[in-house]
């Protein structure tokens, strides 16, 4: 049976001939009712097509026990080990995930989920990603009163707020460094999603630690994707055209990595005998069924960001005093694994 907007639970009362009270009883999952009767009220709310308003209820209760999350993409692979992480925090405080996905980013149908989910809907908001267009979602956050929020990968500095963050600066230094050691002079980047704020972090601390480390930055060995990370395959194309290529290639993501992988074997060159790739987020599992070599990769602690996300926001809904806002910065590490080898001579 369809919900029915305009059925109350006096309706149901009525049609089952119960008191509102003890139909409120049997929608809140309180075990005060005797089989029988509860049997006939669920009856009564099917044929009435009768739908529980949710909000009214947490008013009442103060409480929903739920945690909103909204993430851009949710089918991704990426957010494999992150979801995990989620799921698991939940678990272990109590409480109930809702997680909203949206489509690349459309700040509209954000926009949409927020006043949803602070509508009486969950206790609290994780919001995850960089997209430097997220202020106005954030703002309405802000202007949003008693309800718990947290920011993942996301430090806009005039934003004032609780966020989980992820050291891409100096992971992206990491990267370039590594493959000095590895002997690589001829170093060129794959850029992310020009939306990202990740992207120019990574791209600012490719260029530095390249600098730091004497060696040049050629304007060539910049390439920029669209916003999806397949046309990383058609920059790995332009790099290994050009008349002097890099001997190593380090993309903004892993997925980016993979499809230069692909590019590269695709014309026959051999990954990393003869072009060395390195990715950033050490993903658990890779887009399109890569079957490639396993990416050497920068990793960021998915699974304890979201299990700490959770945590961290549970206090803070549970705390009887004023807490000073959240703002930690998570490191991260290189994965050496086949993408990647020692110049030879």
């Amino acid at each position: 049976m369809r919900a029915n907007k305009g059925v109350s639970i006096v309706d149901v009362a009525k049609e089952a001939n119960v008191s509102p009270a003890t139909v409120s009883r049997v929608v809140n999952g309180i075990n005060k009712v005797k089989p029988e009767v509860k049997e006939r009220i669920l009856e009564a709310i099917d044929t009435l097509g009768y739908s529980p308003n949710h909000a009214a209820r947490s008013l009442v209760k103060k409480e929903t026990g739920c945690i909103g999350i909204i993430v851009n993409n949710l089918h991704d692979p990426f957010f494999h080990d992150l979801i995990k992480g989620f799921e698991m925090g939940a678990q272990n405080a109590n409480y109930a995930v809702m997680f909203c996905s949206v489509q690349g980013g459309d700040v509209k149908s954000k926009e949409k989920y927020i006043r949803l989910l602070t509508n009486g809907f969950v206790d609290a908001v994780i919001l995850y990603g960089s997209y430097l267009n997220d202020t106005r979602v954030i703002e309405y956050l802000k202007e949003t009163k008693n309800i718990e929020y947290l920011m993942i990968e996301n430090d806009m500095e005039e934003l004032a707020c609780n966020k989980l963050l992820i050291d891409n600066y100096g992971g992206a230094g990491k990267a370039v460094e590594y493959l000095i050691s590895k002997g690589h002079k001829r170093i060129a980047h794959i850029c992310g999603n020009p939306n990202k704020k990740v992207t120019q972090e990574r791209l600012n601390g490719y260029i530095d630690t390249m600098n730091e480390n004497g060696v040049s930055v050629r304007s060539q060995y910049i390439q920029c994707t669209s916003t999806d990370y397949k046309s990383g395959y058609d920059c790995m194309k332009v790099l290994l055209g050009l008349e002097e290529s890099p001997t190593a290639v380090f993309c903004s993501d892993d997925a980016i990595a993979s499809y230069a992988v692909r590019a590269a074997l695709d014309q026959g060159i051999r990954v990393p005998e003869d072009v060395s790739i390195m990715g950033f987020d050490n993903q658990t599992i890779l887009p399109d069924a890569y079957k490639g070599p396993e990416i050497s990769s920068v990793g960021q602690p998915l699974y304890q960001i979201g299990m700490d996300s959770i945590r961290m926001i549970c206090e803070r809904l549970n705390s009887k005093e004023p807490q000073d806002l959240i703002r930690e910065m998570y490191e991260t590490e290189i994965f050496e694994k086949e993408t990647v080898m020692l110049m030879k001579g």
